[in-house]
């Protein structure tokens, strides 16, 4: 190990010049605008830059960790101590109907461009935030379809910068808001895609019809306040839907999935507009967690205990968590008093 932090940011310098951050705030890196300083913080906006970081980092000792879009995850008050890298690489390319896409690209940036190609399949998924290698980490999905589905294969590197693969999407085990990335992790760098001919204006219709679903239900993350709209920071859908065979006498079950949604579980009880400090549930989605001004990470942390909490009470199910955590988790103290939502601007 390096015998000092300087001796650390000295050879990490030397590696990837002046582009390394220092005490980089990751609340400024994430839809939720949560979470402390990472040590060093550096954007790769190529494949060769992101292998070396990994290799860099592996020589120093540090832990790593991989962020592309900044969705679905909660940083620790405390930050992160270690190297953050950021997945850059954007390029998209089309080759008849397959699409070549660097994994730090945005999602809703690959689905226009496929619009734009009058390449059809992932519409479905207009309006989930993140990067392409977030979602296929997670297996990003919704009525009933992932990006799984549509993937011939990933090429992955380990977290120690060796060893490049290119693997057939077989071996990743995509499965329901899951894959091998989970219990196998290796970073993604680029994917192929397969999709299929359609028309653009056809194409353009789900997209419109899927954002304003969101526009509806969900928190406006992306908006500029220019925009006039207010900004409500969040992490999207905090809990996973239930099992296949867990069932609650009436209960919708979502499209495609034929799951019990957990934001069902959370309005019978009573969770919308439960706030601790600045974490509140979102006024319109039981299982959307946003940051209505100044949360912290230990806020959010205690709301969502009060949450799975009600519905272990209520219906004797424990809710697992899509959201991942990043950074040392707080010990859990004296349970937290959640208080009705109270009125105001949400901030940016």
């Amino acid at each position: 190990m390096p015998r000092s932090q300087s001796s650390i940011e000295d050879r990490l310098r030397d590696a990837l010049g002046d582009g390394l951050l220092t005490q980089e705030p990751l609340r400024h890196h994430t839809t939720f605008r949560i979470g402390g300083p990472a040590d060093f913080y550096f954007a790769a906006r190529t494949e060769e830059k992101l292998v070396g970081a990994l290799a860099a980092a592996h020589a120093a000792g540090l832990p790593v960790f991989l962020l592309g879009g900044g969705s679905n995850l909660l940083v620790s008050d405390d930050g992160f101590r270690g190297l953050v890298i950021r997945n850059a690489i954007e390029t998209i390319e089309f080759d008849g109907t397959a699409a070549h896409v660097g994994c730090g690209a945005d999602f809703l940036e690959l689905i226009c461009r496929c619009r734009d190609q009058e390449l059809s399949g992932l519409e479905f998924a207009a309006g989930i935030p993140g990067s392409v290698g977030g979602a296929l980490y997670g297996n990003a999905g919704c009525y009933g379809q992932d990006i799984g589905t549509f993937t011939i294969e990933c090429t992955n590197v380990a977290l120690d910068g060796r060893g490049v693969e290119t693997r057939p999407a077989s071996w990743y085990q995509f499965a329901y808001r899951d894959s091998r990335l989970k219990r196998d992790p290796r970073v993604l760098l680029t994917c192929m895609l397969q999709l299929r001919r359609g028309e653009r204006d056809a194409i353009q219709k789900v997209i419109d019809e899927k954002l304003e679903i969101r526009r509806v239900k969900h928190p406006q993350w992306r908006v500029e306040p220019t925009a006039g709209w207010r900004v409500e920071p969040t992490a999207g859908s905090y809990f996973k839907n239930l099992p296949p065979d867990w069932r609650m006498p009436g209960a919708k079950l979502s499209p495609g999935t034929h799951r019990v949604a957990a934001g069902q579980l959370l309005d019978e009880c009573g969770c919308r507009g439960l706030r601790v400090g600045d974490a509140m549930v979102f006024s319109k989605h039981a299982n959307i967690i946003v940051n209505a001004g100044r949360a912290s990470a230990l806020e959010v942390l205690e709301l969502a205990e009060i949450m799975k909490t009600r519905a272990r009470e209520k219906f004797g199910v424990e809710l697992e968590e899509e959201v991942m955590f990043l950074g040392e988790k707080p010990a859990p103290g004296r349970a937290a008093r959640a208080t009705p939502a109270r009125r105001g601007r949400l901030s940016a």
